[in-house]
């Protein structure tokens, strides 16, 4: 397991994370696997539309079916951006172990939406993400 912690004010926040795949419960890594492949393939933030979406497009212009398969999954990006589903997020949802002791069991869509948002309620941000996570791999490579 991956411990990460931070404060926002006088509270702290303690997270559990699983760091590695195959020790993960079957579903926990089915739906992780499910997000990963969704973020790989259609993305989830606006970088992704010229990265993912409209240099593959101009790429795939000579094949009408590809093409098409390609906006449609443009389409489904733009549509989880208009309605704030991030899948990077939820397979990072998916990684939580525990919060503050507390076990996360329910997968839900429901339930890994308010892991976000009671993780960014307690002050977890992008940036603080990435150096925890970035923290914690130097370590364990380093042992």
């Amino acid at each position: 397991m991956i411990d990460i912690s931070w404060r926002k004010g006088l509270k702290k926040t303690h997270v559990k994370l699983y760091d590695d795949i195959d020790q993960m419960p079957i579903e926990r890594f089915n739906k992780a696997n499910k997000f990963w492949m969704l973020h790989d393939n259609i993305g989830s933030s606006i970088s992704d539309f010229d990265t993912n979406h409209f240099n593959k497009i101009i790429l795939l212009a000579g094949d009408k079916e590809k093409c098409k398969a390609e906006i449609h999954n443009f389409r489904i990006l733009v549509y989880n951006i208009q309605n704030e589903i991030n899948v990077e997020h939820r397979s990072f949802a998916c990684l939580v172990h525990s919060i503050n002791g507390e076990e996360i069991n329910d997968l839900s869509l429901e339930s890994l939406d308010n892991v976000l948002k009671r993780l960014s309620d307690n002050g977890l941000t992008q940036e603080l993400l990435k150096k925890k996570l970035s923290r914690s791999e130097r370590k364990s490579t380093m042992t």
